[in-house]
């Protein structure tokens, strides 16, 4: 029987409403050394800089970080998943994933008022991965539906986006 891989990687979830800040604090972390994957910077390589994305487009980009999580990990390398991790399956699916790396996730939630992050979505003109747009409903619809994580999630950090 095949002894199971851990990894001495730390994998850390970016939480957080679009807007928040997520990917300003995940580029500080990347500075540290961590390896950052985005779903922004996937579809803005593929030219698409709108989203929602088509829901073909985004299965394919998840299996494309997803394989690149996996490779990072058994190379213990420390990653940031800077994605929105907006909901509670969301973040259960890829804890489950490092359970077999032996990895816990931490979980770091930039919390940002509304306003704060209507406007900066507003301003946003697709010039960059970190500049993607959205309508104006759809980003009110991700703030609205955004299911903080509870304690039992594990180590969750919360910050203050401004």
């Amino acid at each position: 029987m095949k002894e199971p891989y851990y990894s001495t990687s730390r994998v850390i979830f970016m939480c957080g409403t679009a807007g928040s800040g997520k990917s300003t604090y995940a580029q500080m972390l990347k500075q540290q050394g961590f390896v950052r994957l985005s779903y922004d910077v996937e579809s803005f390589n593929r030219g698409l800089t709108v989203h929602p994305l088509p829901p073909d487009v985004y299965d394919e980009i998840k299996t494309v970080l997803d394989l690149k999580l996996k490779a990072l990990i058994t190379k213990n390398e420390n990653v940031v998943l800077d994605y929105s991790f907006w909901s509670r399956e969301m973040r259960d699916e890829y804890r489950n994933m490092l359970v077999p790396f032996g990895i816990k996730p931490e979980i770091i939630v930039i919390v940002t008022p509304k306003e704060i992050t209507l406007q900066r979505i507003s301003d946003r003109k697709g010039k960059n991965p970190n500049d993607i747009m959205l309508d104006k409903q759809t980003a009110a619809q991700y703030y609205e539906n955004f299911q903080p994580p509870t304690s039992d999630e594990g180590e969750v950090t919360f910050i203050k986006g401004y």
